[in-house]
């Protein structure tokens, strides 16, 4: 077993989720936080949602990024369509979710994520735009990066 959790392979894959889970209980509790005057009830929905969401969005932001970025044959057009999708998928994935929700204060609620998010978009984005001006292969720029 021992072997098993120290297998950097295992550590790989346990990272990402580590993050998302860290982060979305993070957001979780923002959201949790700008709603506390409307009542615990809405105040835990707004958080349970918000941590629920930031997980998969976080999961699923990168396999789209990479996506993204490997569309066009042109990495610098890769670059923009990578960074802007990414960040504008996660925006109305989080705010159709609030709605759903029931969510009141969507904007405040999800003013954090969307703003770390897009920050994070644009950095590996551009950690992939750099790495491939340098002939790198997108395979590798993951590995690197985890």
């Amino acid at each position: 077993m021992s072997a098993l959790l120290s297998s950097g392979r295992l550590r790989e894959h346990a990272r990402p989720v580590l993050a998302a889970l860290v982060g979305g209980g993070a957001y979780g509790c923002w959201a949790a936080f700008t709603h506390h005057r409307l009542g615990l009830g809405v105040a835990m929905r707004a958080g349970l949602t918000q941590v629920a969401l930031s997980v998969i969005v976080t999961l699923v932001a990168v396999l789209v990024l990479e996506r993204l970025f490997r569309w066009p044959s042109n990495p610098v057009r890769g670059f923009w369509l990578a960074a802007l999708g990414t960040s504008t998928l996660g925006t109305v994935w989080l705010a159709v979710g609030h709605v759903l929700a029931g969510t009141p204060n969507i904007a405040v609620t999800i003013a954090p994520p969307v703003i770390v998010g897009a920050a994070c978009d644009f950095l590996y984005a551009g950690a992939l735009l750099a790495l491939a001006r340098r002939g790198a292969d997108t395979a590798e720029v993951v590995s690197r990066m985890n």
